[in-house]
């Protein structure tokens, strides 16, 4: 996925669950799913006690890679070979090479400005006037794209000298690691005479030709290929990791800063996405499925990713997911990819684009008002002169901001009028960027929200409230399972899911209280 350049520093098998409710009738459509339970890749305690995964890994569902084809976007792309239904897992691969957060941390406290070329970008003078790094988000960065460059240059180094003492699988493995690494670097600057057959083969480390030439690979190529193609922290960004082990004594409460995952680069930008991705990791002393490859051993305690389609995808239609955060509006969405060097004129950008022509609001602010009146009037706006759903999702920020502040009052009307309009954003982000963190968090609210209405009614003898606890359950549980899979109709992972999602999309600190650290 790209990156922003900036200055470089120196320096299976089906497994069905053995206990658990089934809820294989609540959600039948999610059911159809070859790989139905990823479960011990993302929660600590779904860990398969015989240390035997259900599944292989790289697990690789209906899927097929394009080059040059009007089915894609641009350049190269992946699309599915069949239907698809909303929840099936379409990927699971293991990083071509991914920052070890244990010694990112240690070298982040460690190090002094020696290391650092750039003195004025780097360091600030205390109040005794001594230079010290300037230890934030930017230097905590660099550090990460250094290790990755470390981790490859140790590949071109055991390719250098193949006569040495290294094994020959270590050699075969540096030549089918290197070539997964180039393979992203643009089609444009690259062009590839592989076939698509080739080429994806090339991607799943599998293949260990040695025609590659490694001259290529110098620093600034290597750096170039980590910054647009690989994929930053989960849920926080590089600021926060940098304040976290800047202001706490035990501050490694993450397990992935950066990685590169050579497929997953291949997967091209919309604004309304059909895949949705997390990062789970590999149980230390585990091994795959008995027909796994390889590989499985190699990646022990070592994070992965898993690829899920957040709606239902035609045979032969792209996979995309969103290089930004999904709920900007049109002209911060379109700043922000313009990096990358393309304009997105997908559906959702089309759609937004002629609703905001033909109102007579031809824009609406960029920044949030600053009390719950203003945001309540801007809210009307566009629900009076721009209620379409890719709007409502595009400003999900400002709704979420009003719900938060409306709901500072425990006024049962103000509730209900609150839960009447987030309804129309959940569904809205169904239709528009369904299952992403911040429709997840949305549908948490809502549950809540039934919830005291339903303790309501009770109290003063009514009905009617206990529907909507009943719906919003639902509401939640299948957004959960089109995430994250079906989760092998197991009714405890699914509810560890959701209280897991809960914890830290709605608690502040929520993501340094739970243990397993994905979303």
């Amino acid at each position: 996925m790209p990156k922003a350049k900036r200055k470089p520093k120196k320096k299976a098998a089906p497994s069905s669950s053995d206990g658990g409710e089934s809820i294989n009738a609540g959600v039948a459509d999610l059911s159809l799913s070859p790989l139905n339970d990823v479960s011990p890749l993302l929660l600590s305690s779904a860990a398969p006690k015989d240390r035997k995964l259900p599944f292989t890994i790289p697990y690789i569902g209906p899927i097929s890679l394009v080059q040059q084809h009007q089915s894609v976007v641009h350049g190269r792309g992946l699309v599915v070979t069949r239907d698809v239904s909303a929840g099936e897992c379409l990927f699971v691969i293991p990083a071509v090479a991914a920052a070890p957060i244990d010694e990112v941390y240690n070298r982040f406290l460690d190090e002094d400005e020696e290391d650092y070329d750039d003195i004025d970008d780097d360091i600030e003078t205390s109040n005794n006037d001594a230079s010290v790094v300037k230890k934030d988000g930017p230097h905590l960065e660099s550090i990460a794209e250094d290790m990755l460059i470390e981790q490859i240059q140790s590949l071109v180094d055991i390719l250098d000298d193949e006569e040495s003492a290294c094994a020959k699988e270590d050699i075969s493995r540096a030549h089918s690691l290197l070539n997964a690494f180039v393979s992203q670097m643009s089609s444009d600057e690259v062009p590839s005479t592989a076939t698509n057959e080739d080429l994806m083969k090339t991607l799943l480390l599998s293949n260990a030709n040695t025609d590659m030439d490694k001259t290529v690979l110098d620093r600034e190529t290597m750096l170039n290929i980590i910054r647009r193609n690989a994929f930053g922290p989960d849920f926080h960004n590089y600021d926060t990791v940098a304040t976290c082990w800047n202001t706490t004594p035990d501050g490694k409460r993450y397990n992935r800063l950066l990685g590169v995952y050579a497929l997953s680069a291949m997967i091209n930008h919309s604004c309304s996405p059909n895949a949705v991705r997390v990062f789970g990791r590999v149980p230390n002393s585990s091994s795959c499925h008995p027909s796994g490859s390889e590989m499985c051993d190699q990646i022990q305690g070592k994070e992965v990713m898993l690829v899920h389609a957040n709606k239902a995808i035609a045979k032969g239609t792209e996979i995309t997911w969103s290089y930004i955060p999904p709920s900007n509006p049109l002209n911060e969405r379109r700043e922000a990819l313009s990096k990358y060097g393309f304009t997105c004129n997908c559906l959702r950008c089309v759609q937004e684009e002629k609703a905001l022509t033909a109102s007579p609001l031809t824009t609406l602010g960029d920044h949030l008002p600053g009390n719950e009146a203003s945001m309540r009037d801007m809210i009307q706006t566009i629900e009076q002169n721009l209620s379409c759903n890719e709007i409502r999702v595009s400003y999900a920020q400002l709704y979420l901001e009003y719900f938060n502040t409306a709901l500072a009052q425990s006024d049962i009307d103000k509730i209900n009028d609150i839960l009447k309009l987030a309804t129309r954003l959940h569904f809205s982000f169904v239709a528009v960027n369904n299952a992403c963190t911040e429709h997840l968090s949305i549908l948490h609210m809502c549950y809540d929200l039934a919830g005291v209405l339903h303790t309501h009614a009770l109290q003063h003898k009514s009905e009617g409230a206990m529907t909507q606890v009943r719906f919003w359950t639902e509401q939640l549980k299948k957004t959960v399972m089109t995430r994250y899979g079906n989760l092998g109709e197991n009714l405890e992972n699914v509810r560890a899911l959701m209280k897991h999602s809960k914890l830290v999309l709605r608690r502040k600190d929520g993501w340094y209280s739970v243990n397993d650290k994905f979303i």
